[in-house]
């Protein structure tokens, strides 16, 4: 599953927290480049592109719960969105 939102500098923090709020892996993609959901640095090299969040877990629950999170922030479902 996953999830796209516009990265603008004001959301990286308030990602990247939520990533580490997680107790399972977050993925966030531009193209070819993949970097870890907590990692400030990383994350901030994706700012002004959309990017596609991966959560890395097979709970469903967990995954629901952080995608209202990351809506709350900008965040929306594509529409490839798969379950």
């Amino acid at each position: 599953m996953e999830i796209r939102m516009k990265l603008d500098i004001n959301q990286v923090n308030a990602l990247c927290a939520i990533c580490d709020a997680e107790d399972f892996d977050v993925n966030v993609m531009c193209g070819r480049i993949c970097v870890d959901g907590r990692s400030v640095m990383g994350v901030m090299e994706m700012c002004g592109r959309v990017v596609t969040i991966v959560p890395i877990t097979n709970d469903d629950f967990k995954v629901e719960e952080f995608f209202r999170k990351l809506e709350k922030i900008g965040a929306y479902k594509s529409e490839g969105f798969y379950s």
